[in-house]
This record gives C-alpha cells, structure tokens and sequence, in this order.
C-alpha cells in the first residue's frame, strides 16, 4: 500500500474496532469483577467446579454479546461514519478474538495460583510471536482485514495452549460439551445472520434478533434459567 493508502487502512480498521469494543467492555468487567472472586475461593474445597461454572457462563454470555452486536449492525454501525462502513466486516473477527482473550484470561489463573507465573510470559511471547508474523507477512496485502486474523490467531494460539499445559498442571473439568454445543449455535446463528433475506435493514435486522432470540432460549432453557429468575424481586413472578 502506498502511504495515502495506509492511512486510509488504518482509520476504517480504527473506527470499524469502535463496533467491536463492546465485547472488550464486557471482557474488560468480567476481568475486575473475576480476579479477586478466584483468589477468594482458591481455599475452598470446590474451587476447581466454580472456575469451570464460571468458565462455561462467560462464554455463554458472551457469544450472546457477540450475536446481539451482530444482530444490530444495521444501527450500530450509525456510531461511525459512512465512509468507514467497509470495514465493519472484521467486527465479527475482532469480537471473537476478545472473546478469546477473555478466554484465556479466565484459563491464566491456574499458573498464579500454582506460583508458576513463568507460563503467562511463555503464552504471551508465542501468542504475539503468532500476531507479529501474521501482520508482518500479510499485512501489506491485505491491509487491515490481515491485523484482524492476526489478533484472532494470537489471542486463539495463547488461549489453545493455556489450555492444555494448564490442564497438565493444576487439572480443572470444564463443561466442554455445553462450550462446544453453544460455541457450535453461535457460530450456525452467525452464518444464517450474514444471510440477508429482504434487503432491507429493518426487515433483516428483525431476521437477525429472532436469531439471536433462538441462541438466548436454548441457553435460558438448557441452563434452567427460570429458576434463578424465579428469586427475584417483582419480575420473578413472571417466571413461575
């Protein structure tokens, strides 16, 4: 790309991430409100069960995210200008890579709470060896659309082998059947939401909130949700 080019590049790649910076909010909050909970229970006798509860839960809630943002692209996307709407195809790209992060966040506990601290500077080196390579080698091809495949790839290779030397070391059963059956949804929800069935905004934004509805109803009944609303004050007699 030329300079002007470059420019260009990085100011639709620059506004197209302000779409995608919801999900950082929420794996941002999750992060505060998170840290200080494990360190709490890291005494009690069923820690391991609550990290993986805590695990399955915030990638339930945000695939949810992801798909509402998806979901309302069509009036989101009004929070940039006109000219930058090309580039909101790496939403989607970028919100994943956060979700991942967010990820890999929650897997990083094992190696504080073993004091082998050593493995977050070993994840984080390979997973930005990975971005770097990605967004030296492609970059100059293909623009912005190659740094949003680098995060992806980055935040995924770190998330992937947290995973696994973790489960080597301070071993937790996460519920990976229920992470794969939403992971699974979310993702046939999203192919079916790039679909777009009446060529208007509103019509098919309407198409993609019934979507989105279908991963929130399987979620709120596969997880029995009723009951926990049943608890709360006014709203919880609507649930019984």
């Amino acid at each position: 790309y030329e300079a002007a080019d470059q420019q260009k590049q990085l100011g639709i790649y620059g506004a197209a991430v302000k779409v995608a910076m919801i999900m950082a909010l929420i794996t941002q909050a999750f992060r505060y409100a998170y840290e200080p909970f494990v360190f709490g229970k890291s005494k009690d006798k069923d820690n391991k069960d609550t990290y993986a509860k805590a695990m399955k839960y915030f990638i339930m809630f945000t695939l949810f995210a992801f798909l509402a943002v998806i979901a309302g692209i069509d009036v989101l996307k009004h929070i940039i200008a006109p000219d930058y709407w090309e580039g909101l195809k790496v939403v989607p790209i970028v919100m994943a890579a956060e979700i991942m992060m967010g990820v890999y966040f929650n897997l990083s506990f094992w190696y504080k709470l073993i004091d082998k601290t050593i493995w977050g500077a070993v994840f984080s080196f390979v997973g930005c060896a990975v971005l770097f390579a990605i967004n030296f080698i492609f970059v100059p091809k293909y623009g912005y659309m190659a740094c949003a495949w680098g995060g992806f790839a980055g935040y995924g290779t770190a998330m992937v082998i947290s995973y696994f030397v973790g489960q080597k070391h301070y071993p937790i059963a996460y519920p990976m059947k229920d992470i794969g059956i939403y992971t699974g949804l979310a993702a046939v929800l999203f192919v079916a939401m790039l679909w777009h069935p009446f060529g208007t905004a509103v019509l098919d934004t309407v198409y993609r909130c019934v979507l989105m509805m279908v991963f929130f109803v399987v979620m709120f009944r596969r997880e029995h949700m009723g009951e926990m609303f049943q608890k709360l004050p006014v709203v919880g007699r609507f649930f019984r």
